[in-house]
């Protein structure tokens, strides 16, 4: 049948219900959308006025012959390369949850119309053979990052601030620092101006509205959202951003939040169309509503990693050829932020968090997250400051098992300053030197503060925007993740893929990993004990066919006074040779490997960590 709207034409003809929305095929558009079998259901087609005004110029019927269940479909010919669009059913007008792109979203802040447009266009993106880059999870490094607060602040000194494009001009700090996958908090499309109490945890807000800064709301999943582009429509600058990392042996993760009630079968399409049309190398999935299992298994999902707050070993699928799945949870964050303040009890729970590694997939380690204090003020902050979210400081987490290290807030008092840079050094060391996945919060690497805010979901201004001025002692720190990350990967026994098993399997006479206290092989059970050493044998790169590595001793001390512990014999030859010590001087790595005057024993400066080689 045809039907003219403004001396144009369109040939609609039959279609086929998946996939879902708008698609182009060589022999036109097909259209696909879920509706209720009693309602009449029209693909609305608009053009632009003079004032740039939306207009509508064809409303186009579904025909009744189309309809298979609860979805009516059919295919158009016709329709130009690119044009807006909405659906009509019944008499309510509604935008496509299916939408590659929504139009009229291009500035942050400003209030989506009532209805917003989804934008058909062609996709003639030239990816240059580019493909997801594959890195194992034992050698991934990732960096979490909100996609705005990144570069808007003055400092980032990129042309395209707050965009996906200012991502692009970091690359070589990415590559500087070492990190291998960057993760974006939600960058698809979603409303960042709504209601306060649809969005906000406890009690109503005063204000009538507020910023959604964050995104963890309802959303157009499938629409890279279009205010974090800064030169070209979003979809050409996520592709253009995801090509860049990829030559630059980078890869991209997105986080996505998915509302109650989102049906599975969407969920999965979504994730399978952000990997085919552009090139994702992994997910961060909310698992209280996610199809957890279903993901695990999906064959075209097989080799994109899939990050989520629980995964079951015994469930997962016995063909999986790799491991591509991680825990992400605040389980290390705890453990560690409580040893370093000197909690009781601690040493045995963050012993197993620092050799945490399951055998069908892993966990993600980190220090600080996006809703929690940065590394920097869990070192300044003892209480959340939260007062200018406007909900009277009741909002975000009621404890932080921070320890301000003597004073409430930023302090000129020099011995509190050098607590807190070595505190944070201990913590940085806790993170990547176990096996899990380690994770940088972005500009935790440099000191970065939000002024004590552990909740700043509201906040698009300078307590989120990264600052990136860099004082002494920020470069400092900055410096020293540099070479701790490098440290990391040049050493295979701190990020194997397989767990490690406390064992002498290779029978060279020494496990994988053992634990030490006053006495070697025997960590302390004292509840009171907060100082421990960890050894890994680098020995056992071997059985994963790579060459074999040196010994190490980890010694960490959380207590205020300095404690002796007691160290393995290395094998005829070795010796113990200092690398770093945080209590030490600036508590750098050392430019020459230093030899231990005393071989059996260890003295442990207060709040410290301290690596040693076995040469």
């Amino acid at each position: 049948m045809t039907r003219e709207f403004d001396d144009n034409n369109y040939n609609i003809k039959e279609g086929h219900p998946f996939p879902m929305g708008l698609t182009r095929e060589s022999d036109g558009v097909n259209v696909s959308v879920q509706a209720p079998e009693s309602e009449p259901v029209k693909l609305l087609i608009y053009g632009k006025t003079a004032k740039k005004k939306k207009k509508l110029i064809a409303a186009l019927p579904f025909p009744e012959s189309g309809r298979t269940g609860r979805i009516i479909c059919m295919k158009v010919e016709g329709l130009p390369d690119k044009f807006a669009y909405n659906f009509q059913i019944g008499s309510k007008v509604q935008t496509d949850c299916y939408a590659r792109y929504l139009s009229d979203r291009e500035k942050f802040g400003k209030r989506a119309e009532k209805e917003s447009c989804a934008l058909c266009f062609t996709d003639d993106f030239d990816w240059e053979g580019d493909k997801p880059l594959g890195t194992p999870m034992e050698d991934t490094i990732l960096y979490r990052l909100h996609v705005r607060g990144f570069t808007k602040h003055s400092s980032s000194h990129v042309k395209a601030k707050g965009t996906f494009a200012g991502i692009q001009e970091k690359i070589p700090y990415f590559k500087e620092l070492g990190i291998t996958m960057i993760e974006l908090l939600p960058a698809y499309e979603f409303e960042e101006i709504a209601e306060a109490e649809e969005i906000s945890s406890g009690e109503p807000v005063a204000v009538s509205s507020c910023v959604n800064y964050w995104g963890y709301t309802k959303a157009y999943y499938f629409s890279p959202k279009a205010s974090y582009a800064g030169h070209k429509e979003a979809y050409t600058e996520f592709k253009e951003l995801v090509k860049e990392l990829h030559r630059n042996g980078i890869e991209l993760c997105m986080e996505f939040y998915f509302v109650p009630g989102t049906r599975k079968e969407f969920i999965l399409e979504c994730l399978r169309y952000w990997v085919l049309s552009y090139h994702v190398d992994g997910f961060h999935i909310n698992s209280d509503v996610a199809p957890m299992q279903v993901l695990s298994e999906d064959p075209l999902l097989a080799s994109t990693k899939l990050f989520g707050l629980w995964w079951d070993d015994n469930a997962l699928q016995a063909e999986n050829e790799r491991k591509h799945l991680a825990e992400f949870h605040d389980g290390f964050m705890v453990e560690a932020r409580k040893f370093l303040k000197g909690d009781d009890g601690q040493i045995q729970p963050l012993i197993y968090r620092i050799s945490l590694n399951f055998q069908g997939h892993t966990v993600v380690n980190y220090i600080a997250n996006h809703d929690s204090l940065t590394l920097y003020d869990s070192v300044t902050y003892e209480k959340k400051h939260n007062e200018k979210n406007g909900e009277d400081n009741q909002d975000g987490r009621a404890y932080n098992y921070s320890w301000n290290c003597g004073e409430e807030g930023e302090s000129r008092r020099r011995k509190v300053l050098e607590r807190r840079h070595r505190q944070m050094r201990n913590g940085l060391l806790l993170v990547f030197l176990s096996q899990g996945i380690p994770m940088l919060l972005a500009g935790d690497e440099f000191g970065r503060t939000k002024g004590g805010n552990n909740n700043a979901w509201c906040q698009d201004n300078e307590i989120s925007w990264i600052n990136w001025n860099l004082n002494q002692n920020r470069a400092s720190l900055l410096a020293f993740t540099k070479e701790l990350i490098a440290f990391r990967k040049k050493h295979r026994i701190f990020h194997m893929p397989s767990p490690l098993r406390n064992m002498d399997y290779g029978k060279n006479g020494y496990p994988d990993i053992s634990c030490h206290g006053t006495r070697a092989w025997y960590p302390e059970p004292d509840t009171y004990s907060r100082h421990f050493g960890i050894m890994y044998c680098g020995e056992y790169a071997r059985y994963i066919g790579e060459k074999p590595d040196n010994f190490f001793y980890l010694a960490f001390n959380s207590h205020w006074e300095e404690h002796i512990l007691a160290l393995p014999k290395l094998p005829k030859g070795k010796s113990w040779h200092k690398l770093l010590c945080t209590g030490e001087g600036k508590g750098d790595f050392l430019n020459e490997k230093l030899l231990l005057e005393d071989q059996k024993e260890y003295m442990a400066a207060p709040r410290s960590g301290t690596i040693l080689i076995g040469l």
